[in-house]
């Protein structure tokens, strides 16, 4: 038995259950629910069992027991249906728990050597302890910041400096390198089914690289607004489906990376005189996102100074309860 809030589950918490899934066939995880809890009880779980091994249960009770050995070890036994073998904590109480349960009790890292944090930590500056949290759940509370804007604006570039000067992830333009791979075939028609696999592989791979946003922020370089603003060049109406994907997932913030300098072909870019029309068609679409925004334009240092601007009070969360 293992039991806690995981208010919300990170590192150190992981390492407790994984020391003990090591240890024994079966791991039960009581996690403690209270209705004033910031993040649900249901979302902890799913993360956790996300960064679990196969043979750890997590089970929800109510956290409406005195903060007692007995009626705690009361309920491991209701929940269990019988006296669990040992108990894994990392807490001072943790012996006395399991002598109450007839266990055996195993003490993991009570110093917090292994995995320095808590969750009293995460709870009090979110953001100042981001890379502590269990990926699932990084990828969830991570906040995103969007580079649109037409061909040959500097969005890939700024997106790279921008993720190092935060120390976080980017995601690359997934239709780049689908683009890269059918380039060389003889008959270039995009089918409407094309642009809706984009939109998805754009956002799959930001959720991938989400689990890495160590520093409360995760940056793409496009998203499926933009997928959305070339469906309709390509295909000469606009696509329902991409529309519903950008809908869905609408990010923090969009980063407009204005058309102010010389158009460079990189050896893939064909869209030199829709430059103008393709930056109007995605402002157009960002003004109506109902998403905050922020127009770049100047020399690339001037516009990753406003983009740091802009995004580092993202970094900042609210106490969570």
């Amino acid at each position: 038995m293992v039991v806690g809030k995981f208010n919300p589950p990170h590192l150190g918490h992981l390492h407790l259950i994984t020391t003990a899934a090591a240890q024994v066939d079966r791991v039960v995880v009581l996690l403690c629910d209270r209705a004033d809890q910031t993040i649900s009880a249901e979302t902890r779980r799913r993360w956790l069992l996300d960064a679990c091994p196969a043979n750890v249960e997590v089970i929800i009770t109510p956290d409406d027991l005195p903060a007692a050995n007995e009626p705690w070890a009361a309920r491991a036994i209701d929940v269990l249906g019988r006296q669990p073998h040992v108990a894994f904590t990392s807490e001072p109480w943790g012996p006395g728990w399991a002598a109450a349960m007839g266990a055996q009790h195993v003490m993991v890292d009570l110093e917090r050597t292994a995995q320095p944090t808590s969750g009293t930590a995460l709870r009090a500056d979110l953001g100042a302890n981001f890379e502590w949290l269990v990926p699932a759940a990084r990828a969830e509370l991570a906040r995103r910041v969007v580079l649109v804007g037409a061909e040959s604006t500097g969005k890939s570039t700024l997106a790279a400096a921008l993720a190092e000067s935060l120390g976080t992830v980017w995601v690359p333009e997934y239709g780049r390198f689908y683009w890269e791979g059918r380039r060389h075939v003889a008959v270039q028609d995009w089918t409407a089914d094309e642009f809706v696999r984009l939109a998805v592989g754009q956002h799959r791979l930001a959720d991938d690289l989400a689990r890495k946003a160590v520093a409360g922020v995760v940056v793409l370089d496009t998203d499926a607004l933009t997928t959305a603003v070339w469906a309709e060049r390509y295909l000469g109406r606009a696509s329902n489906a991409v529309e519903r994907i950008s809908e869905a997932n609408r990010p923090d913030h969009y980063l407009v990376c204005a058309p102010d300098f010389e158009w460079v072909q990189d050896g893939t870019r064909e869209s030199r005189e829709h430059r103008r029309s393709m930056h109007e068609a995605t402002l157009e679409r960002v003004k109506a996102a109902g998403v905050a925004w922020t127009l770049l334009s100047g020399p690339p240092d001037e516009r990753l100074a406003r983009a740091l601007e802009t995004t580092i009070p993202l970094t900042r969360f609210e106490p969570l309860v």
